[in-house]
């Protein structure tokens, strides 16, 4: 296999408008955003472009897929445009607050550094072999609907090394939503994620890629000391100080590459009750969410199309042994996905555009295609 990465920051020219939380304005940035890109390659290819904003608009990832797909000959459904899900970022869709248009120019800087990176890595692409690891990452965060509910309190590291056991970059996948800054910070960030990614190469000298899962019902509520940037700082060292203990790394087989997808067929007029004006949006925005599954011999990836409770991660995840990443905040933003135990019992359920039962749907669906 060869992989190869890059990064690059994807600041706003400011003042801009802010997404997540209510809108607000914001004119100074506090810490940069990135963009991070790995690309795979086995019997066939993946390109990963992960991006420190809130969610990704459907239209936008089918621009850049598009763009991709046309200069660089690379298939579009084997490009992974995803989001950290950071809510102290720029304005980027029309989801939220769809009055309020997101800078074209800001779009654009987004495609053209995308394109940059893959131009990069298919230029830079070296011989590799992958290392998977686990631990635990406690105290940090939790259930946001209750401190006695569950969640996932692992985190999963994908450790790509050269031929010489050199490693050259780890791709880490957590659950827990960015907001440890309050909604009354204007400065841009990307939360904790970027401090964990900065510290765990100054104590390991390794990039890292922070990509997020199961987090739709997980965040630091009931364990942050606070919503300011200090917190960030404690929050985002500690568990990068839990990541660097991973030691037990076992190597993965990247042989024999698929590329899967699952849509989730919605009609929502038989569904009574369910409001308009949401049906509305999502009619707007893509109403036929499409979930992924890459997969070699030895590992998967699955793709989430918005958010995902931890109940369905760890239905996701609970089918068979095989190490695999859940990759939420995907190509298309369709709420959170929610599983029918819990539908209607927390917040989750009102931002979500399933029906009731239509996420497990979806996530049995996304089962099936696992080999």
């Amino acid at each position: 296999m060869k992989v190869a990465f890059c990064k690059e920051r994807i600041n706003p020219s400011l003042p801009c408008h802010m997404e997540g939380y209510a809108d607000r304005i914001s004119k100074e940035q506090h810490d940069d955003l990135e963009l991070h890109s790995l690309l795979i390659e086995s019997n066939k290819m993946i390109l990963f472009h992960v991006l420190d904003v809130i969610l990704i608009e459907k239209k936008l990832s089918d621009r850049i897929k598009a763009t991709l797909s046309g200069r660089f000959s690379i298939p579009e459904d084997q490009i992974i445009i995803e989001a950290t899900h950071t809510h102290s970022g720029p304005k980027v869709s029309s989801i939220i607050y769809p009055e309020i248009a997101p800078s074209e120019e800001y779009l654009q800087s987004i495609i053209s550094a995308v394109v940059e990176n893959t131009e990069y890595c298919l230029k830079n692409i070296t011989e590799a072999k992958a290392f998977y690891g686990t631990c635990e990452v406690n105290e940090f965060y939790g259930n946001r609907n209750g401190v006695s509910l569950p969640f996932n309190n692992k985190a999963y590291t994908l450790q790509f090394r050269d031929l010489c056991d050199n490693p050259l970059v780890s791709f880490i996948n957590l659950s827990c939503h960015p907001t440890v800054l309050s909604p009354e910070e204007h400065r841009i960030s990307s939360d904790f994620i970027g401090v964990l990614r900065d510290e765990y190469k100054r104590q390991t000298g390794i990039p890292a890629i922070v990509v997020n899962g199961e987090c739709g019902d997980v965040s630091t509520r009931f364990t942050r000391q606070g919503q300011d940037f200090n917190e960030v700082e404690r929050v985002g060292k500690g568990i990068a100080a839990s990541l660097v203990k991973t030691k037990d790394f076992t190597e993965i087989l990247f042989k024999n590459l698929s590329a899967s997808s699952y849509t989730l067929e919605v009609d929502y007029e038989q569904y009574e009750g369910f409001p308009i004006e949401k049906d509305a949006l999502i009619r707007l925005n893509a109403d036929k969410p499409t979930a992924y599954v890459y997969e070699t011999d030895g590992f998967r990836f699955v793709t989430i199309p918005g958010e995902l409770v931890y109940n369905l991660g760890l239905l996701l995840r609970s089918k068979d042994n095989k190490p695999m990443f859940i990759n939420a905040y995907v190509n298309e933003f369709n709420g959170y996905a929610v599983d029918r135990e819990q539908y209607g019992k927390f917040y989750e359920t009102s931002m979500s555009n399933y029906p009731v039962g239509k996420a497990d749907e979806m996530v049995e669906g996304i089962r099936s295609l696992y080999r």
